[in-house]
């Protein structure tokens, strides 16, 4: 099957019709909310999800203990827990909350969030994991 298009000879009722069709409307990415950071954004399109760090399995390790897959990688740094956070839908206040798990805690729009918390978000929020050195 031929899958190329195919042009008629030009005429004066095509600028007519060039006129008419709109441009092409780029794709939206549906989301619940975008985590954007220095080098990547994700988004949110489900109801919940992790965020922590993935350890590297050793060929000597067994499969009994394997540590949790994320959803979103934050990198190598031993101050960010393999499994630091969750975002997560909570029906009882209609929103989306940060439910801290890792020991060094999270700041919700400058409000220090410690481990075993949970921080309800905005549409527009600032959700820091503590770094060492970070403010």
């Amino acid at each position: 099957m031929d899958t190329r298009t195919r042009t008629a000879s030009p005429s004066a009722d095509d600028d007519q019709v060039k006129q008419a069709t709109p441009p092409p409307v780029q794709d939206k990415i549906s989301a619940y909310y975008s985590l954007v950071f220095p080098h990547f954004t994700f988004y949110i399109q489900t109801l919940s999800i992790t965020i922590g760090r993935r350890c590297a399995q050793s060929a000597a390790s067994s499969s009994s203990t394997e540590y949790p897959q994320v959803d979103v990688d934050l990198g190598a740094l031993k101050s960010v827990s393999r499994l630091h956070a969750k975002i997560e839908y909570d029906q009882d206040e209609d929103r989306f909350v940060l439910v801290v798990i890792g020991r060094n805690g999270a700041w919700v729009d400058g409000v220090w969030s410690a481990a075993g918390t949970r921080a309800p978000l905005g549409e527009r929020c600032v959700v820091k994991i503590l770094f060492p050195d970070a403010n």
